[in-house]
């Protein structure tokens, strides 16, 4: 018998290919088939975790290894007790199955579950009927630490789409949330920057504020670490021709070499502020509490004054976020104290400005910028911020020192401050890997890196308070209101309800 030769298994390269190709939309039908099909899921519920935006994982997750840690000791525990009495029985002549130990101490661990299942149950149902009186309207929380605090979201018909910071939405957001945090609060902590109080200022504000009689009002500066003593020495003397001002740090910072004004600790300065509002609250002798509203700037520290705040009366916790770019606030958040204080924290608000019209939209805008109140998506032209900002540090050697020495600028050829401006972006972006396609220098992104070591205070600058002389022709622009007020009378008057002179007496020593 002949025998056949076998068929070869060569086939086109284009049968193979359209084999693959078909079995690939078969397989994609099944699938797509398979989710449709209802028979095939699973009716146990899957365990989704814990969300990782939950504030409290890694207290739950430690609270999980540790009931599973005492569920193992106590199994183990057991077992001891089983090994011992087999021992004992075995010794007595009598025999003991291991089946039957392992049973009985798996039938006391099933026990013990029921009885923490049944715990756990009756603690819902009560949690749930507390949780019942809880308004619907407002976000209330009470803090691990043990202060209370609620939430009050901020009606928005449209009006801020992308959060523009122009003008006319500034005067719209200041509408809606100054006003409302001035008609609740007594007493209000208006947060400057140290490094330049007087752009951080508004005097409709003040205004405001004075036209109030019932209302107090203290100049809170911030960031004392990154400007020198004289400095700030010869702000608190300016500032208190207005109103009362105090200084402090409002969060730990770095102490490093570079750090000023060291003997102003977080724990020393907002320990007297508080000191200060707890004084007015007892004077006041009001049958209810005193609520303090804090207002100012975006990132000028609003939120780190008020965790300094709670941090000194030994909590840790942090009850506002805090964040170093703008618009990490973005409700009014009241926080109970005790029975006599509470405090309102407020988003960053760009008051409107004094406004004489001399200024473009583009110099408007670096000054923003300048003052971390604007966000970096809202950024649009950071080579001109730069510009800006080195103009002001090469006033003082000091400042432009910082500046050159934090990025090791070596001696750069320049005819004119813009040529100046771009060797040194220039530099920065081949120093910081900023390039783009062919190795051409990103400056762009380079100004965003100095704007961003700016904004985290890598290196110093700051402006220094106008003299006595020209402060006649700003008085001029202020209202009235303002002028016909006696400033000294109000700064020695609220000075003397808070005590602060007394308090912040030796501040310096």
């Amino acid at each position: 018998m002949r025998v056949k030769r076998k068929k070869s298994k060569r086939v086109s390269t284009r049968m193979r290919e359209g084999i693959k190709k078909k079995v690939a939309a078969h397989r994609r039908k099944e699938r797509k088939l398979e989710k449709k099909n209802p028979t095939w899921k699973s009716r146990r519920p899957k365990d989704i975790g814990i969300p990782s935006s939950f504030p409290y994982k890694d207290r739950i997750l430690l609270e999980i290894e540790e009931k599973k840690r005492e569920k193992e000791e106590e199994l183990e525990r057991k077992r001891e007790e089983k090994r011992s009495r087999r021992a004992q029985m075995a010794g007595n002549g009598e025999t003991v199955n291991d089946e039957d130990i392992e049973e009985e101490v798996k039938q006391d661990s099933m026990a013990a579950l029921m009885e923490s299942a049944q715990k756990a149950a009756d603690e819902f149902e009560m949690n749930g009927k507390e949780g019942n009186t809880v308004q619907d309207d407002d976000k209330m929380d009470e803090d691990a630490e043990g202060f209370e605090v609620i939430d009050y979201e901020i009606e928005d018909n449209g009006d801020l789409k992308g959060n523009r910071r122009t003008v006319d939405q500034s005067r719209k957001q200041f509408d809606k949330v100054f006003k409302n945090v001035l008609d609740a609060a007594d007493v209000v902590l208006y947060v400057l920057d140290s490094r330049n109080p007087e752009a951080t200022r508004s005097r409709k504000v003040e205004e405001a504020i004075l036209n109030n009689p019932d209302k107090r009002l203290i100049f809170v500066l911030n960031k004392v670490d990154l400007v020198p003593e004289p400095v700030l020495k010869n702000w608190i003397q300016y500032l208190q021709k207005f109103f009362p001002t105090v200084p402090v740090k409002g969060s730990t910072g770095t102490n490093g070499s570079g750090a000023f004004n060291k003997k102003l600790t977080q724990a020393s300065t907002s320990g007297q502020l508080l000191e200060a509002l707890k004084l007015y609250a007892e004077r006041a002798n009001l049958k209810r509490s005193i609520t303090v509203g804090v207002i100012g700037f975006p990132n000028v520290g609003k939120s780190s004054v008020i965790n300094s705040l709670t941090t000194r009366r030994g909590r840790s916790g942090k009850l506002c976020p805090v964040g170093n770019e703008a618009g990490i606030t973005r409700n009014i958040r009241e926080i109970k104290m005790d029975n006599k204080l509470k405090i309102l924290d407020s988003p960053g608000i760009v008051f409107p400005e004094k406004g004489d019209g001399s200024k473009s939209t583009g110099e408007f805008e670096s000054e923003l910028v300048l003052l971390n109140a604007l966000p970096k998506k809202e950024i649009k032209d950071p080579e001109r911020a730069v510009k800006l900002l080195i103009k002001r540090l090469s006033n003082d050697s000091e400042m432009a020192d910082s500046f050159k020495n934090y990025y090791n600028l070596p001696a750069l050829p320049a005819l004119s401050l813009l040529d100046f401006v771009k060797q040194v972006l220039i530099y920065i972006a081949r120093s910081h890997g900023r390039l783009g396609k062919g190795g051409i220098p990103n400056l762009s992104s380079a100004a965003v890196v100095v704007l961003n070591d700016w904004r985290d205070g890598k290196f110093h600058g700051w402006n220094i308070p106008p003299l006595t002389e020209t402060t006649t022709e700003e008085n001029n622009e202020v209202s009235k209101s303002v002028l016909n007020t006696e400033r000294k009378e109000v700064v020695s008057q609220w000075s003397k309800e808070f005590d602060l002179d007394g308090l912040f007496a030796d501040v310096f020593n």
